[in-house]
């Protein structure tokens, strides 16, 4: 390459630095009011977020100095495992809130450990004053190096992008009434993102080319733009007014796989006054009319322990999916035999269905 193109490409470096910089102090700074009430829920992950834009500094040798063997390997560790890792956890800390993550978060933090020593020795070697290591940095052994930890942090990362597809596609049977209380649409557009940057980064690895590497920083500066464009707002749907009280309570003591045990040895008597409350309060009192009804909520207002509810309602409704869907459902169709001018829309929001879409996704469910 002519020392032209060369600096070009540190300019493209710079370039991402310089975004990557502002995206963190915005994304760490900025919260929208009101929701800066309740960052947790909101604004899942928001410091993992900002340390990862803020850990593109780590490629300032390779901006100072493009011509460098060392900080040329030292961007391309930079962008295939380094990066590539912390899209796997910002996908655990973002989602961590409505999976259970924590099983998998010892075992892929501690890939973690490698791809920070390579990282560090990379780092030193680069900005070492006088270090002679570039016939060492670019022998096999460095790439393979390079390879096997991107081929890790790959693996690592299809499988929470697995997680986060499985979830999205539960989740509304797990614990929210209306699909829509997941960031369904979110959860994919980020998938599809870090699908995206999962190419790049293994096209900038594999090329072995400064200028292909100064196109994909290019590239992440404006997609890592748009990403934070897209979680400035959060992408949760439920009102503020209702998740500072639903979502500023202490987690269930017993966890519900814990819970699922407890529920069956519950005394006959016990159960019954649970499932009376239940009903008493889902259909009775009609709560099943509200859009964003949750499985927490149901349990707060009955008196009883998450875990025991949930249980309950498994064993003897099918779930709270189907509990509450059905009875919405059900109120569909009574609304329009008993208003006949009525539209679909209509009948579905008066029945607790968020709108026509989720009316008809949940019964399509129910058929299924």
């Amino acid at each position: 390459m002519t020392p032209l193109s060369i600096h070009l490409c540190g300019l493209a470096a710079a370039v991402f630095i310089a975004s990557s910089l502002f995206l963190a102090v915005v994304r760490w700074f900025h919260m929208c009011h009101p929701y800066d009430q309740k960052p947790d829920y909101y604004y899942p992950g928001r410091p993992i977020v900002a340390a990862f834009h803020l850990n593109a500094l780590v490629v300032i040798p390779y901006a100072l100095h493009p011509e460098s063997a060392d900080a040329w390997y030292l961007a391309r560790l930079y962008l295939l495992p380094v990066a590539l890792f912390y899209c796997t956890i910002m996908l655990l800390s973002y989602f961590g809130s409505v999976m259970q993550w924590k099983k998998w978060l010892r075992p892929i933090v501690l890939l973690g450990g490698p791809v920070a020593l390579a990282m560090l020795a990379a780092l030193v070697l680069a900005v070492w004053p006088g270090a002679q290591m570039g016939t060492v940095i670019r022998d096999t052994a460095a790439n393979g190096i390079l390879y096997a930890l991107g081929l890790l942090t790959t693996a690592s990362c299809l499988f929470v992008l697995r997680l986060v597809l499985r979830h999205a596609r539960l989740i509304d049977k797990d614990d929210y009434s209306n699909p829509e209380d997941f960031p369904v649409v979110a959860a994919r557009r980020w998938m599809a993102l870090v699908g995206m940057n999962m190419v790049s980064y293994w096209t900038a690895a594999l090329s072995d080319s400064r200028s292909v590497m100064a196109v994909v920083m290019l590239i992440l500066s404006a997609t890592a733009g748009l990403f934070l464009i897209s979680i400035l707002h959060p992408n949760r749907n439920r009102p503020m007014e209702e998740s500072v009280v639903a979502f500023g309570l202490e987690p269930d003591a017993v966890p519900d796989g814990e819970g699922q045990i407890y529920q069956r040895s519950l005394p006959l008597k016990k159960r019954l006054e649970i499932l009376s409350a239940v009903t008493t309060v889902v259909e009775e009192k009609e709560a099943y009319l509200e859009p964003h009804l949750t499985l927490q909520e149901v349990a707060e207002r009955c008196g009883y322990n998450r875990s025991y509810v949930a249980g309950l309602i498994k064993s003897e409704m099918g779930g709270f999916f189907t509990y509450v869907n059905r009875l919405r459902v059900q109120h569909v169709e009574d609304y329009l035999r008993d208003n006949p001018s009525a539209t679909v829309q209509e009948a579905a929001e008066e029945s607790g269905f968020s709108s026509r879409k989720a009316y008809y996704a949940a019964k399509a469910k129910l058929q299924s």
